[in-house]
């Protein structure tokens, strides 16, 4: 079985390094691959700082042969780690309590970072937590350019925690109250060490500091300063003793020696002051800024105590390709590396992540997809013999069915022919009604006006002048619109089409009454009540539903006029 591995990528402001760690037959790290890459610190360029990474880490794995998911160390000058002491609470309530206390102490809004935070002791009566933030935008181009490079981020661990990892991997056995300071190009990561307990503050007083101090007191440019800082600390210039520029890298790096070991001083004295925690009895340096030659004794003097450079590889094991590759020679930047890689070999190690939300939703599913992927492949292989089936089955219906269709096509035929010959009955039934009802319609008016005429011969002396025929098509000069069917409630079906509703038939009738007692004078009410008999009589006819505007004249002697309209029956249609 193959044993785990971590691709650890130290990520400085001046340079990147990277490592292949895995374990060893002796439960120790093995570091199996390494490469390291240097690139401008010039904070004149800090703009171009995430371009010249992604350049240097692209360089790197170029030439090593090196990429993959990595577990990536967030330099101090982009992490910012604060340190809180609470009532010890439980477990399930400590998120909410967090949270808090993260959006008091963090000097940004909370939905403009990435945070997140780690329980460094709790004794039972307080709890001290760690909290670790990154700008949102920073993170988010730190783990774009390392993603450009082929180095995609899976752990995003700040500097300061990673340095505390490789410090208690390196001296299990040390207890006693220590700092280790890691003097980078741009800060400077002072860790405070105490049994179980630790406490990390970032300086911005750092390496640069020097190559700015020389660079102004030679008036020269930033990048010729730092390579004759360089030469100079590490004895590989070529000045002479009595040289101006060596003078001023050694009066830029005896002052940076005393301004750090203030800062150290000063740092420490507040830190056993809020903590409590005893006098440290040790100074460790690591870092780029730990080579000047000055600083060890400085440090001593001003601090009074021990001070020793930091073995970052003493329980790491090197493959032959490492020491080739000059890893020896590097170990004073290559604590961090170590630290970001202790976690195959101690377990449950506390964490706090600064990746994105999107980076780490990103991870979950890479890490998901080989399940996804077997999972489909499973469902295709489970799914292949029911398809097979099915599709066996479809072809025997398919022969069945064109069996039976052969059966069926003198039956279709005969029913086609059934169809058409109940069209044809349909229809002469149709004619049959129409013949029907124009014979009904004829015989209808002679009935009609038989009885119109017996009703008149009763009452005597009336005779009708005008019968006028009302269609209802044409009662108002144009076609009667049909009336729409009733509409169906909602979620009902729609009702069966019912008969249109027609307007009866009406006649228009005029006529005059002889009133035989008073020729010459106004008709008598007698008359009168003569014709609205009449026309009450018409309502007891088979062929009259009713009368409708009724008008009488009297306007000339011995005769009444009179004008109605009679609705016919539509059952007695005419």
């Amino acid at each position: 079985m193959r044993s785990p591995r971590v691709l650890a990528v130290d990520i400085g402001a001046g340079h990147v390094a990277a490592g292949v760690f895995s374990t060893g037959a002796s439960g120790r790290l093995v570091l199996q691959q390494f490469a390291i890459e240097v690139h401008s610190s010039d904070p004149a360029h800090e703009s171009r700082w995430a371009v010249e990474l992604a350049q240097s880490l692209g360089a790197l794995g170029s030439r090593a042969k090196l990429g993959g998911a990595a577990a990536i160390a967030v330099p101090g000058h982009l992490a910012l780690s604060k340190f809180i002491k609470t009532p010890s609470i439980a477990k399930e309530k400590r998120q909410k309590i967090v949270a808090f206390e993260a959006a008091e102490n963090i000097p940004y809004p909370l939905e403009e970072v990435v945070w997140d935070h780690l329980v460094v002791a709790d004794d039972g009566f307080d709890l001290e937590i760690m909290l670790a933030a990154a700008k949102f935008e920073a993170m988010q181009t730190l783990c774009a350019a390392t993603d450009a490079a082929g180095f995609p981020a899976e752990h995003a661990v700040p500097a300061g925690l990673a340095l505390c990892r490789a410090f208690r991997y390196n001296f299990p056995d040390v207890h006693e109250s220590v700092i280790v300071a890691n003097i980078g190009a741009r800060s400077t990561t002072l860790l405070f060490l105490e049994a179980g307990r630790f406490y990390i503050r970032t300086l911005s007083l750092a390496g640069n500091a020097v190559t700015i101090a020389i660079a102004e007191e030679l008036r020269i440019d930033f990048a010729s300063a730092e390579t004759l800082k360089i030469q100079v600390l590490s004895g590989r210039s070529d000045l002479p003793a009595g040289s101006p520029s060596r003078a001023a890298v050694h009066r830029a790096a005896t002052l940076f020696a005393q301004k750090l070991s203030l800062e150290i001083t000063r740092s420490a004295v507040n830190h056993r002051r809020q903590s409590g925690a005893s006098a440290p009895v040790a100074l460790y340096l690591t870092g780029g800024g730990s080579l000047i030659e000055e600083l060890p004794a400085v440090a001593a003097e001003k601090l009074k105590l021990r001070v020793e450079r930091y073995p970052a590889l003493q329980r790491v094991d090197l493959s032959g390709n490492v020491r080739a590759a000059g890893a020896e020679s590097a170990a004073h930047v290559l604590a961090d590396l170590v630290g970001l890689a202790t976690g195959l070999v101690v377990k449950n190690e506390a964490e706090a992540s600064l990746l994105p939300p999107a980076v780490t939703e990103a991870i979950e599913f890479r890490k998901r997809q080989p399940v996804y992927v077997a999972a489909a492949a499973l469902c295709a292989l489970a799914l292949l013999p029911p398809i097979l089936y099915f599709n066996h089955l479809v072809s025997v219906t398919d022969a069945r069915v064109r069996q039976v269709d052969e059966q069926l096509m003198p039956l279709r035929r005969l029913q086609t022919r059934n169809e058409d010959n109940l069209r044809q009955i349909e229809d002469a039934k149709k004619q049959i009604a129409a013949l029907q009802g124009a014979y009904d319609t004829k015989s209808n008016w002679i009935n009609f006006f038989t009885d119109l005429q017996s009703r008149l011969v009763k009452v005597e002396d009336v005779w009708l002048d005008k019968v006028h025929i009302v269609r209802p098509s044409l009662a108002a000069g144009e076609e009667a619109a049909p009336t729409p069917p009733p509409a169906a409630p909602d979620g009902a079906p729609p009702a069966p089409d019912a008969p249109p509703k027609t307007e009866p038939l009406r006649l228009t009738l005029s006529g005059r009454l002889l009133d035989v007692a008073n020729p010459q004078s106004k008709v008598s009410t007698e008359a009168r009540e003569r014709v609205k008999q009449l026309l009450a009589s018409f309502t007891g006819s088979q062929f009259i539903s009713s009368v409708e505007n009724e008008r009488f004249d009297n306007s000339q002697n011995g005769l009444l006029r009179f004008d109605f309209t009679l609705v016919i029956n539509p059952k007695k249609t005419l």
